[in-house]
């Protein structure tokens, strides 16, 4: 049975205490869509005497409940076709639901599809005069608050030419603009702020975490640095199904297995949970291994000294071959493949500040060497050098590498670093002194981390922390 949406506009429609309100509310939402094969298909269908049905019906969004309370600021993240931007389209009024209830209470400014609201024929100032007739808002009241949209916009004298002439940079400004400017009570926003150069993004999410707080802010965007930082709740899409509902960071986690796949095959391990463990000299290893399906054992011979994860070994699957486009060196000795976890999973793209990066390479040498080098190097999106370190330069003194196959592991800590893509190169190498080294193998740009700073304000690369601060009197006291 289908049930009516319901948008209140103003609370005075509701005779339960404001305190107690949420901004929005969302239960058991479903939205179906019609695919049809063919135009005829969807012909035949509407004049179907009998009723027949020629269509396949898609389930976009599936069961989803959720509610929000005044001033908060939740984050929506998934994959493509997970039902994102669906949802915010219900939220703003724009299409009805097929199934559940929908409450939102006050007045919604949306930012969705590129010029969404916008009439193309209309000028700049046209539009915003119309946006602010959509809102509820008089030409007096919308008229109050033109110059603080224009200055925010920053279009100049396009703000009176046609919005069809517009470049997507000029739309996304005064399209955001007016979102924030008309003092919404609840704003949306779909991914719009990607188009904006990155001068008008950093004014936008300064203008955004301005207002979170005095509105309720639900955001959609895959720059999952931008959702940490400003969103204090991420809800997790995939398929149309709510699959996580809670802080930033976990969330993160969750869609990070989404992606790689491994939701349905992984156990949903902890940072604790996820220690290593260490074996004496020649004992044998039982690790057991837990999935949603069933449970395995792995037993294996541990050479001396070597720490192993509770991991699937490589004939799982789980370690992957470097790109040979990417390998470089002698190749005497050769990087056969490798595998790495962070706190956030196996193969997991998402780090902080603190987490423990694990990585195993197995190699392959046709003879003994006495003078094994191993390192990493981080480079960032631009390939600058940022950080990195050897097995000479840690201190480190197993140089000993016997012929044939081996597999070597070691872990470092990210440190707190500026945000972003960031990109490992693998390296083993061979000599006493690492400059005089020769260069064996190289897998360039193996691993791809994006990176939170945790909250912190990075200033330039990293910061360093200020030491004997004093403030004494000064010259003449």
């Amino acid at each position: 049975m289908q049930e009516k949406t319901i948008q209140d506009q103003t609370d005075s429609e509701n005779s339960r205490p404001r305190h107690t309100e949420k901004s929005i509310e969302v239960r058991d939402l479903r939205k179906i869509y019609p695919l049809y094969g063919s135009r005829a298909d969807k012909i035949r269908e509407a004049f179907s005497l009998r009723g027949r049905s020629y269509h396949t019906p898609f389930e976009a969004i599936k069961g989803v409940s959720f509610s929000i309370a005044p001033g908060e600021c939740v984050g929506i993240i998934g994959r493509n076709g997970s039902g994102k931007s669906t949802l915010l389209k219900i939220l703003a009024g724009i299409i009805p639901p097929t199934q559940g209830q929908v409450r939102v209470r006050g007045r919604v400014s949306a930012l969705l599809e590129l010029g969404a609201g916008f009439n193309p024929e209309y000028t700049g100032m046209e539009n915003i005069y119309l946006t602010g007739l959509l809102m509820g808002m008089t030409r007096q009241e919308t008229g109050r608050h033109l110059q603080e949209i224009l200055d925010f916009a920053g279009i100049g004298e396009f703000i009176h030419q046609p919005v069809r002439t517009y470049s997507s940079g000029m739309f996304v400004r005064l399209a955001f603009s007016l979102a924030v400017v008309l003092q919404p009570q609840i704003l949306l926003i779909d991914e719009a702020l990607s188009v904006g150069d990155v001068f008008f993004q950093q004014k936008c999410y300064a203008r955004i975490r301005e207002i979170a707080g005095r509105a309720t802010v639900l955001l959609v965007s895959h720059d999952l640095n931008a959702v940490t930082r400003f969103c204090g709740r991420v809800l997790v899409l995939n398929r149309g199904v709510l699959v996580y509902d809670g802080p930033p960071r976990q969330a993160v986690t969750e869609y990070y297995r989404i992606c790689q796949g491994s939701l349905d095959s992984l156990q949903d391990i902890s940072a604790d949970q996820e220690a290593e463990i260490e074996y004496e000299t020649g004992q044998e290893a039982e690790i057991q291994l837990e999935d949603n399906r069933d449970r395995e054992i792995w037993r294996r011979d541990i050479r001396p000294e070597t720490k192993i994860l509770r991991e699937p070994p490589p004939e799982d699957g789980f370690f992957r071959r470097p790109d040979p486009s990417t390998l470089s060196g002698k190749m005497d000795i050769i990087i056969e493949a490798f595998y790495y976890s962070t706190e956030a999973g196996p193969f997991a793209e998402y780090c902080g500040p603190g987490s423990r990066i694990r990585v195993m390479m197995d190699l392959w040498s046709p003879r003994a060497t006495d003078a094994l080098i191993v390192g990493y190097q981080v480079r960032d999106r631009y390939g600058n050098e940022i950080f990195g370190q050897t097995s000479l330069t840690s201190g480190n003194n197993k140089t000993d590498l016997p012929a044939g196959h081996s597999r070597i592991s070691f872990s470092f800590r990210w440190p707190a670093v500026r945000e972003g893509d960031y990109f490992i190169t693998l390296g083993v190498g061979e000599g006493y002194e690492v400059l005089r080294q020769t260069e064996q193998c190289w897998a360039n740009n193996a691993i791809h981390l994006t990176a939170s700073s945790g909250g912190r304000l990075i200033y330039g690369i990293f910061n360093r922390e200020m030491e004997d601060f004093e403030i004494g009197p000064g010259k003449g006291q």
